[in-house]
Order: structure tokens, then sequence, then C-alpha cells
């Protein structure tokens, strides 16, 4: 079973964050890792392959050059091999261009399965995946929690949807995203992190891949960045005097209709 792993490299959860002076675009500090739930999907790709004892784990990433050592991680974790379509000159966040870009590679590739996380933690979009699945006419399924390969023709999944989970089967090939808890991702050992150091991962221009530049170029994007702004700054805490808790009631009650004009 030939599986692709769609994956990004984000921020770190705690890199420093400012806004540059123009609100057009954000500095960030030069700290990154693979998308936390990116790493739920590289995981289970390679568990199937294990398993199933036949196959191959492709990762694949749209984004910089630093995002090879996004796919170094993969690699370090037991995938097999690794792409990097190198958005140099193509810089728009936009998922829809993504997602267009991502289809076309995974249908020169050839798959049988497509994993990729839940979402980015970085826009939250969560749009990327079901797109991409779209752009190929194939089924996909988002927040899959569990999954089992039935026959190497089809996948039962039990996927979480609001109030529940549900359980279907699904006909290959197909999209799957990966959500908290479908597994516990693997560290990866130090032959893998060797292997990862030493393995040659090819770079793509996406141009290459049959789609015409202006309908993936910054200009075809549909979504426009007005400005950043930062978040409101919380105001300060107040403690509620009283000498017992009977009057820290009344004057807690007091401040709400008062003050804060919420009763």
């Amino acid at each position: 079973m030939n599986i692709i792993v769609f994956v990004k490299q984000v921020a770190d959860t705690e890199a420093r964050i400012l806004i540059k002076s123009d609100q057009k675009a954000l500095e960030i500090e030069n700290k990154y890792n693979l998308n936390f739930f990116d790493e739920f999907a590289v995981e289970e790709a390679i568990r199937i392959k294990e398993k199933l004892k036949d196959g191959q784990v492709t990762v694949c990433t749209y984004g910089p050059k630093r995002a090879l050592e996004a796919l170094r991680t993969a690699i370090a974790m037991g995938a097999d091999r690794a792409v990097l379509l190198d958005n140099t000159g193509l810089e728009a966040d936009d998922p829809l261009i993504v997602a267009r870009i991502l289809a076309a590679f995974a249908s020169q590739d050839g798959f049988d399965l497509i994993l990729c996380g839940r979402q980015a933690i970085d826009d939250e979009n969560a749009n990327v995946g079901p797109m991409a699945a779209e752009f190929l006419g194939i089924p996909h399924v988002s927040a899959v929690v569990n999954l089992e390969v039935v026959d190497g023709q089809g996948v039962k999944v039990e996927s979480e949807v609001e109030g529940g989970k549900q359980i279907i089967e699904v006909t290959l090939p197909a999209l799957l995203s990966a959500q908290k808890g479908l597994n516990t991702p693997r560290v990866p050992l130090i032959t893998g992190v060797m292997k990862a150091m030493k393995a040659a991962i090819p770079t793509v221009d996406p141009t290459s891949l049959g789609i015409p530049k202006e309908e993936i170029g910054p200009d075809a994007s549909k979504v426009v960045t007005l400005s950043y702004e930062p978040p409101q700054q919380r105001p300060p805490v107040k403690i509620i005097e009283g000498q017992t808790p009977a009057e820290k009631v009344r004057n807690l009650i007091k401040v709400l209709k008062e003050e804060s004009k919420v009763l």
C-alpha cells in the first residue's frame, strides 16, 4: 500500500511572534516543528505499513526550504521518503491553493491512502485535507480517532462528530485526517535520526505539476490579510472585599451590576 502523508511545518508554541510595523506580516522566532496533528498522521501511516509488511510511506509538504526539517522528523520516525514542494515565489497562504498543489502532487505520485493532520495549529483552518480530497475526487473523513484497513481495499474508521462518534467504512483510495487519540507518536530512535540527516529530499517546483502559475501564485489567492491585531489586554484582577461570605457576594453582585453591567 502506498501512503502519502501531507504535513506542515509550524512555529513552536513557545516561539516569540511579533506583528511587523505595517501590520501585514508577522515576525516569527526561528523555532519550528512538525505540526502537532500531523505527527499522528505520520505515526499511523508507519503503523499501517508495519502491519501490512508492504508498501511505502511518502511524506510531502508545501512550504519554504526550512520545512525540510519537518520532513526529516518524519523520516526519523520511519517514513520511507519525503518531498518538498517549494513555495518560493508562490508564498500564498490560501488553503485552496495549498490543497490544489498537494492534490496535484498526489495525483502524479500515485497513492492508495492519504493521511494528514486534522488541522495546522498555526492557522487552524482545517480545510486543506478535505479540499485536496475534493480536487482528487476521493472520499474523505475528518477527525479520525481509530483506523483499520479492511482487506487492503478499504478502511473502517471511527471519527469524532458533534456530540459523539461515528463508525463508517470507506473504499480506497481515500483521504483521512488524524485527530488526537488516534495513536501515540513514537520518539525517533538515534538510528532514525541518523538516517534522516543523510536522506536526500528532492525539491519540486509546484509549477511543474501541471498547474498554471497564475492559478497558484499570490495574485490567485482569494484570501487577503488586511491586518494583524494583537489580542486585547486582560483587565486587572479585582479582589472582592468583605468581612463575611455573604458580604462578599453582595459586593460581587454590586460590581457585576454597576461596573460590568452584566446583571
